[in-house]
């Protein structure tokens, strides 16, 4: 990182595969050892010697760890809550408190109604999310950002679940485990997409294609479009890169730079509205940059849906 300075944060994010908070992080501890220095939003090297303390920074890194882990554990271990918290703190006179919900008997013991609980599964696969629109490319230290044109804007999507909820997350998890998703899931997507009904109307359906899930996408995007009744557009797009999955992308520079040329466009496209078709949703870069590719090539609108979303 300090071979990119000088630089600003959103300069040296073009460079670095960090988030903004951890970025900013790391250039306080910098500063704070002498290594840089700042000028209002200016990164700069002091040219004062500095080396990483590797031996010192595993030593924080494991103490970390072992603080993560106790709170994992907090109410889960057996221990009296208040005797954790205050051997945690490393208090010489922690001892059970005699009134938490460890040391006294569980407030809610009871066997859940299972009408209830089914009741509440429906309600969670029964919030569609609205997917947003990427609107603006991210600023760095060659270009500030830019609005995309009106033309190449996707519509506003859908999601079917959030990742990690209780809905139709887990059926989603298991399916991209497993290779290829299910009959149910295809019919939750088809029924949300003719509530949906978004405006203008889909009139096809294409796939955002991937060199490590293969077919998983494409064949549901496949049945998703027999089930609706429409067109499948096979092959309509080609996946012609191998960049690393966007999940390991920390900002929206590296992950705008991840996409780029990741895709092509391989026939001519119908000027009516589609669906455009993935499994995750991590940061939007790759649905706005293959919807922005159909719509150079004679695509009427673009409305994306994905299973699951996993980024903001």
């Amino acid at each position: 990182m300090l071979d990119c300075l000088p630089g600003t944060v959103p300069g040296l994010q073009a460079d670095v595969n960090l988030g903004r908070g951890r970025l900013e992080a790391m250039l306080k501890v910098l500063d704070v050892e002498g290594a840089v220095t700042r000028d209002g939003s200016q990164w700069s090297r002091t040219g004062e010697p500095w080396t990483y303390d590797a031996d010192r920074y595993e030593e924080v890194t494991a103490l970390r760890r072992r603080e993560q882990a106790a709170m994992a554990a907090f109410g889960a271990d057996g221990r009296c809550l208040m005797q954790a918290l205050q051997s945690e703190l490393d208090d010489p006179a922690a001892a059970p408190c005699g009134r938490c919900s460890i040391c006294t008997a569980p407030r809610f013991d009871e066997e859940l109604d299972p009408d209830l609980v089914r009741q509440a599964h429906d309600v969670l696969r029964s919030q569609p999310l609205v997917l947003g629109v990427r609107r603006q490319t991210p600023k760095t230290a060659e270009q500030p950002g830019r609005k995309v044109p009106p033309g190449l804007l996707l519509e506003e999507g859908r999601a079917l679940a959030r990742s990690g909820d209780g809905g139709w997350d887990p059926l989603v998890r298991r399916g991209r485990s497993a290779g290829g998703f299910d009959a149910e899931l295809v019919r939750a997507a088809a029924e949300l997409v003719q509530s949906w009904k978004p405006d203008p109307r889909s009139e096809w359906v294409a796939a955002v294609p991937s060199r490590r899930s293969g077919e998983l996408v494409p064949g549901f995007a496949r049945s998703l479009a027999e089930r609706l009744g429409l067109p499948y557009l096979e092959g309509a797009i080609e996946r012609v890169g191998d960049s690393p999955p966007q999940r390991e992308m920390e900002n929206s520079a590296q992950q705008v730079a991840n996409v780029r040329g990741q895709f092509k466009v391989t026939v001519g496209m119908p000027e009516a509205p589609g669906l455009l078709v993935d499994d995750v949703r991590y940061s939007g870069w790759t649905l706005a940059t293959v919807g922005a590719q159909l719509r150079m090539a004679g695509s009427g609108p673009i409305h994306p849906l994905v299973l699951t979303l996993a980024g903001a």
